[in-house]
């Protein structure tokens, strides 16, 4: 069973631009004063062993300890809530801590990333893609971790390559209406392919990566027989929601209809029902059985500031670093140790759902990486009819 805190998969645009939320400020000063000077040593160490696989030093010659003064990183993400946490979580108390200077770009592009790895001229440092973009490029577009990095601190299920740190868990659950339903909602996950006894709407992503499982989570295929893909299974699935099929292209259109009430059932990510939930919905959910994906922070080669660019990634790879995040929004933690977050989060979070939650399903980011362009093919079909 997943035991970290919750929250949003792989990689997709998220709608919260603009939403603050609050922070835990003892807690957050407290962290500062110890952690970054602790992990820019530690990387410095690295850096003057150059030990990166191809050669490269994994830093760079000048500013030590806690200064990096001067150095300047632009990191990638994908906007939003998730944005605004990494910037209040991690970006700015680094930033305040070490002198370096760190600017946000958005969203991350896997062409450009390797357009300008190819043409010697990185200037995105570190992007946030999902564990099968990301494993697919490790070594070839982004360098992989130092022999002496310390990823000790996230649980290693989610660490899947050679290169990245994993960043923030995005789960699905299945949300039901509650008006709809009322004194009779669904029990069980599979309850979401039935559609005689439970009408109305069935809301998921139209994507194939990410949304195949927990399709496959409710046909009842067990998390250990998803993957390779029974795309017959996958069909029979969606031939049982028949004209109740209603695939949303984006997570905004998703959170949209939890807010409208114009849906029976939805495989929604945590960041949907806290937004829609914050705007006035009201919805039940079943915990019975969970998806889980996550997103990663990759380091692009050829940086021009790799000492400032590896101190950043041990620093989010360790638990004090990482966990303030988590003030800002309700994903979950590749953490071993599932972070405090604050009272508003918590119904959104794994953890809070231990004791209901009987069998996590978890992405495979090396099948992904592997069948991509053979999935999507027969998931545009499946769609199709």
């Amino acid at each position: 069973m997943l035991t970290t805190n919750v929250a949003f998969v792989t990689s997709w645009a998220d709608p919260t631009s603009g939403r603050t939320l609050h922070m835990l400020d003892e807690r957050r000063q407290e962290m500062k004063k110890t952690l970054i000077p602790v992990a820019i040593a530690a990387v410095t160490l690295l850096a003057a062993c150059g030990n990166d696989a191809d050669g490269a030093s994994s830093g760079s010659e000048g500013n030590g300890g806690s200064d990096l003064s001067g150095q300047q990183l632009v990191v990638v993400n994908w906007g939003g809530s998730s944005g605004e946490a990494m910037q209040k979580g991690w970006i700015d108390p680094f930033s305040e801590e070490t002198g370096a200077q760190i600017v946000m770009d958005s969203p991350p592009d896997q062409a450009k990333v390797k357009a300008m790895v190819d043409a010697g001229n990185t200037t995105w440092d570190i992007v946030d893609f999902g564990a099968a973009t990301g494993a697919a490029e490790c070594g070839k577009l982004f360098d992989e971790r130092p022999a002496d990095f310390d990823i000790s601190a996230i649980d290693p299920k989610f660490v899947t390559d050679d290169c990245g740190v994993p960043s923030f868990v995005a789960p699905i659950q299945v949300v039901y209406n509650k008006e709809l339903y009322g004194d009779n909602p669904p029990t069980s996950v599979e309850d979401f392919l039935d559609v005689e006894n439970f009408p109305g709407k069935r809301i998921f992503l139209n994507w194939a990566d990410g949304q195949v499982e927990p399709l496959l989570m409710t046909a009842g295929v067990p998390a250990d027989e998803v993957y390779p893909v029974d795309w017959s299974k996958v069909e029979e699935a969606t031939q049982k929601l028949g004209d109740e099929m209603t695939p949303q292209d984006t997570i905004t259109a998703a959170t949209q209809s939890l807010e409208s009430g114009d849906y029976g059932m939805c495989l929604c990510y945590a960041g949907s029902m806290q937004i829609a939930e914050s705007n006035g919905a009201e919805f039940g959910v079943v915990w019975d059985k969970v998806f889980a994906a996550w997103d990663v922070l990759y380091a692009v080669k050829g940086s021009k500031s790799p000492e400032a660019q590896w101190a950043f990634m041990q620093h989010v790879a360790t638990e004090e670093g990482q966990a303030p995040f988590y003030e800002y929004s309700a994903y979950s933690s590749p953490l071993k140790e599932a972070p405090e977050v604050p009272e508003e989060f918590q119904p959104y979070v794994l953890s809070s759902h231990e004791d209901e939650i009987s069998e996590t399903y978890t992405y495979d980011p090396a099948w992904w990486a592997e069948n991509n362009d053979a999935a999507i093919a027969e998931w545009t079909r499946i769609m199709a009819g």
